[in-house]
């Protein structure tokens, strides 16, 4: 399991997104109060971000709180678009900057909170069997994510409208699950305009995610980043779409 935190609307610094909040990703990080498996995210993070139309990415494979960069990152780097990943590694996957979220193809960035239980040669050969050849050379770690990234960039290649691809992947997630396979599919995604987040599961309860709508932002997190503003929880599997001036629609998964 991992902690997940995005932000679209008028441009902040990454300080305000990440670092200031009283429940910040970085104390979710090692005081998460609704992780549903796992106690602590001490496995590397990630943030994304879009600088001039292009999406960026500063990655660790250690702990948050463990980086002394961040302080001098926070000050300087704004952005009107941030993804954030705190990372708790299933076991098996490699803790490494490949397996460290969030993914980027093009300017599309991903961000997953979840798993496959269990996520054995049979579910990646399924997936593999779905892929193109050109989406399999995404492919270039150990982790579920990375290969439900591709999943969607396969869809993409197809759909070019990302909630159809999401609901194409999600339909072949439920085809690959059955009664010994589970998924945990919290997902952030943006294009650089619009963000679209889920909470969805299968064969398992849907992991906590929730939504704050102001007059010209959203923010999304795992967890409320704070208890005095009017946090709204995702309905469970639902998907939906997100501008800086609030939601633009909503599908159930």
């Amino acid at each position: 399991m991992c902690r997940l935190a995005a932000y679209i609307g008028p441009e902040i610094n990454l300080a305000k997104f990440l670092l200031e909040p009283e429940h910040s990703l970085v104390k979710q990080a090692w005081a998460p109060k609704e992780m549903l498996e796992g106690t602590i995210n001490a496995d590397g993070f990630g943030i994304g971000w879009l600088s001039e139309n292009t999406s960026c990415s500063y990655k660790n494979v250690l702990p948050i709180w463990s980086d002394t960069n961040l302080d001098s990152l926070g000050r300087s780097l704004t952005s009107h678009l941030w993804l954030a990943n705190v990372r708790s590694a299933t076991p098996g996957q490699g803790i490494c900057e490949s397996n460290t979220q969030p993914l980027i193809n093009d300017n599309v960035m991903f961000t997953h909170n979840g798993c496959f239980t269990p996520f054995d040669v049979n579910v990646k050969s399924h997936v593999l069997d779905i892929l193109s050849n050109d989406t399999k050379t995404l492919i270039n770690g150990d982790s579920d994510s990375i290969y439900l990234f591709a999943l969607l960039q396969h869809h993409l290649m197809i759909e070019n409208k990302i909630p159809n691809a999401i609901v194409k992947m999600m339909n072949d997630v439920k085809s690959i699950c059955d009664d010994k396979v589970s998924a945990l599919l919290n997902l952030i995604i943006s294009d650089g305009n619009v963000m679209y987040a889920c909470r969805h599961a299968i064969n398992k309860t849907c992991p906590s995610l929730y939504y704050l709508l102001k007059e010209d932002s959203v923010t999304i997190a795992s967890e409320p980043l704070d208890s005095h503003s009017d946090w709204l929880a995702f309905d469970e599997h639902s998907l939906m779409s997100f501008d800086a001036s609030g939601i633009i629609e909503s599908h159930n998964l």
